[in-house]
């Protein structure tokens, strides 16, 4: 137990301090309880009245904190106030404490609030996080590890590692539960190192990508892993041009490899149905002990390729990264000296490239014939039409006539996200029957000029309206780098601020994403027929009838 009371609070008083606060309570001078229970004899100096009196209510304190830990409010209130105001509520006190006294040590449980087992200091601080109880703390640092202290203001390595002692002390005897990811700060050294290991049904803990290990393998599954990881670490480094974009396909193509090797599966042989389990474990990965942890060095035994569930959205940008690996799998045909290409895959893992809103609920893979040459185009399930209407009626504002303008250039024209944040009005040219935009694409098939739609045009026109940009029939008068899409104004922080001294500054294609979600959300709730699912992506892919 630690002497600082500032750090965690002490439990039983011993025989000495009940001593102190029964004679209180019977009328005893505070000056007389100091010179006979108090007094240190290595202190020269007397203690004086107000010395003794706080702390007689310290111990007080304490009394009542291990009453309550007890679950004896009764005797905890009757403590509130000391001193009784006759002699029935003296006995009374006297018959309490004595009661009391013989009462073992207290045992934690996770429902208690802090302030019954930390001190005062300590346990203001962690209700002002938010930590209630021993559970929220425990949750807490399960979450985040050894570093959960840093998300409690003004709490050090000191006291984190007095909770760290305390809540460990406490397992043998109460629900109080760690995980073995929290270590004291002074232990971070000895944390031990991951071994590398091949992928399988079996595997002890979750690897990253570069420890797993492409063993021949026994049984005819872990020959086939083996092979999925040669053909993923393949797709990767066409991406190590751009080390963001590697880092998260990276991070999807370990998180689907593991998934898939303890479920029993090869890459190639997923089908729809996987795809859709796979999505619902995205969001609740479990057992949460296997798959979940705090953010860790790869290299280091408690890394776990989740911290938690993902939102939707993220959800969402995983398996758009989990389609195109699953496609370049497909489309891999491997050949080998002195032997034959393997024949394609079965129609169902291409089924899986396919969103999993397009697929019927009453649609399997058995009712498309196994040999059929081609693949399952997708279509967009969502009311398309119905959502460029409501944008139209939608109440008027600066973000609403951006959305539009921009929902239309992907449903008219077929224009991405990333096409649309990097279009400037110099991009458009008058022409005879209406407005071109020239669309510098990387795809020679998607490059060239776009006639524009009456409808889409109008609706750049009122967006340029908001931005104080005024066509005259010509763009010789307006700035030939102003981007065609861009906010009124940009937020108040420090890349917003930057962009705004920027003339030629526009939306980013996040900025666009968030724009069109926020506006989906907004018209998901007028409709209640209306899905929740939504990637901007789904504006330009073809209507189902």
């Amino acid at each position: 137990m630690s002497a600082d009371h500032d750090t965690l609070a002490a439990t039983k008083l011993t025989r000495t301090e009940f001593a102190v606060v029964r004679a209180y309570a019977q009328g005893m001078r505070p000056i007389d309880i100091a010179n006979r229970y108090l007094l240190d004899p290595d202190d020269d100096d007397d203690l004086t009245e107000h010395q003794a009196i706080q702390r007689i209510l310290s111990l007080r304190d304490r009394l009542v904190q291990f009453a309550l830990q007890h679950d004896r409010p009764d005797i905890a209130e009757m403590f509130e106030a000391l001193r009784g105001r006759s002699d029935t509520g003296m006995s009374r006190r006297v018959e309490a404490l004595s009661s009391i006294e013989q009462l073992g040590q207290g045992r934690p449980l996770p429902s208690h609030r802090v302030t019954l087992w930390f001190g005062p200091s300590l346990a203001r601080r962690l209700m002002a996080a938010d930590i209630h109880t021993i559970a929220d703390l425990m949750t807490l640092a399960n979450r985040r590890g050894s570093s959960w202290w840093r998300h409690v203001p003004r709490i050090g390595r000191r006291s984190c590692e007095t909770v760290v002692r305390w809540l460990a002390g406490q397992q043998a005897t109460s629900d109080i539960k760690l995980r073995d990811f929290v270590l004291l700060p002074d232990d971070f050294v000895a944390r031990k190192a991951l071994l590398s290991a091949p992928l399988s049904p079996t595997m002890r803990v979750p690897v990253p990508l570069e420890l797993m290990r492409m063993d021949g393998g026994r049984t005819a599954l872990e020959r086939e892993l083996a092979e999925d990881l040669r053909l993923v670490r393949h797709w990767l480094k066409a991406k190590e041009s751009s080390p963001n974009t590697w880092k998260s396909y990276r991070r999807e193509a370990e998180r689907l490899l593991l998934w898939a090797a303890r479920k029993g599966s090869s890459l190639r042989s997923l089908s729809a149905a996987d795809l859709m389990a796979y999505q619902s474990f995205l969001a609740d990965p479990q057992p949460a002990d296997f798959w979940c942890g705090p953010a860790s060095a790869r290299d280091k035994v408690h890394w776990r390729p989740f911290e938690g569930p993902l939102r939707t959205s993220s959800c969402e940008a995983a398996l758009r990264v989990v389609r195109s690996l699953l496609g370049a799998l497909l489309n891999e045909v491997p050949r080998k000296r002195g032997r034959q290409p393997r024949e394609r895959v079965p129609l169902n893992a291409h089924d899986a490239l396919t969103p999993p809103q397009a697929l019927s609920a009453d649609t399997s893979a058995a009712e498309v014939p196994p040999t059929s040459p081609e693949k399952p185009r997708a279509v967009s399930t969502i009311p398309v039409d119905r959502f460029l209407d409501w944008l139209a009626n939608d109440t008027p504002s600066p973000q609403q006539r951006a959305a539009r303008a921009a929902a239309l250039l992907i449903a008219r024209h077929g224009l991405r996200v990333i096409e649309l944040s990097s279009l400037r009005i110099a991009h458009l040219a008058p022409g005879v029957a209406g407005v071109h935009l020239a669309l510098e694409a990387k795809s020679a098939a998607r490059a060239g000029d776009i006639s524009l739609d009456a409808d889409v045009w109008q609706a750049l026109l009122m967006h340029w309206g908001d931005r104080e940009l005024e066509w005259d029939g010509s763009f010789s008068g307006e700035r030939p780098d102003a981007a065609l899409l861009a906010p009124v104004d940009f937020p108040d922080t420090e890349r917003g601020r930057a962009k705004r001294s920027q003339t030629a500054a526009g939306y980013s294609s996040s900025g666009l994403e968030r724009l069109l979600r926020v506006s989906w959300r907004r018209f998901v709730a007028a409709n209640d027929d209306v899905p929740a699912a939504f990637t901007p992506r789904q504006l330009r892919l073809p209507r189902s009838e």
